[in-house]
């Protein structure tokens, strides 16, 4: 019975159910979508964070959300992102970030500049730097 409710605790905080982003549409380009697959940070081996890659309007943009799951702990946290730039499609190190940008007053969602990487093999990098713990980090999938 008590592993139940605990197991019934963690669904409803959304610690077992993939995040969904609220708003995704970049600053300035409103006909831009997600390229690439979702990538996901962790801390604690729970999700605490979706990272995702958009194009459009002839730029690439760098995107992190902030489960409620996690914002519900109370824990004070600071996001940044940015676009990871690789020499190839296969490479797993980039060679430089673009259009970085960070918050760290806890923001819900954080976009980065907009980049004109578009003819580059290019990723979406996202961090959670977690109050008095450490940073936590995804890239997405390199796209080319």
């Amino acid at each position: 019975m008590k592993r139940a409710i605990i197991a019934a605790a963690f669904v409803l905080l959304g610690f077992v159910s993939p995040g969904v982003a609220n708003a995704e549409t970049p600053p300035g380009c409103a006909s831009a979508g997600q390229i690439g697959s979702t990538a996901y940070i962790k801390w604690r081996g729970d999700n605490i964070a979706s990272v995702k890659q958009f194009a459009g309007c002839g730029y690439n943009w760098a995107y992190v959300y902030v489960w409620e799951s996690f914002r519900a702990t109370g824990r004070y946290w600071g996001t940044q992102t940015a676009i990871g730039i690789y020499s190839s499609a296969t490479d797993r190190t980039p060679n430089s970030h673009k259009g970085g940008n960070s918050d760290q007053f806890a923001p819900v969602e954080l976009w980065s500049k907009k980049t004109a990487t578009t003819t580059q093999c290019t990723a979406a990098y996202g961090m959670v730097s977690v109050q008095q713990d450490d940073n936590y980090t995804a890239y997405t999938n390199v796209r080319c």
